[in-house]
């Protein structure tokens, strides 16, 4: 996922019919680690590009999505 200055309106190279495309949608698990530690632009397109790629509106278009990190590490919100 391409990072800009803002983290905002972010834009992933990966469209349907590509091989990173293909790929995505031919994947059954996708484990994400230091998930934690990961901006939430970056999660909302990785999230936009399932839905692209599966044409489907659950989240992540359907693909199980394994979150990891240690929490711990991440400061506490108030």
């Amino acid at each position: 996922v391409p990072v800009n200055k803002t983290n905002k309106m972010l834009q992933s190279p990966v469209q349907p019919g590509t091989p990173h495309g293909e790929f995505i949608r031919n994947t059954s698990l996708i484990i994400w680690d230091e998930a934690p530690m990961a901006n939430h632009a970056i999660l909302t397109c990785v999230d936009e590009v399932c839905h692209l790629l599966m044409d489907h509106d659950t989240p992540f278009g359907g693909k199980v999505i394994i979150l990891l990190g240690d929490f711990c590490q991440t400061c506490p919100v108030i």
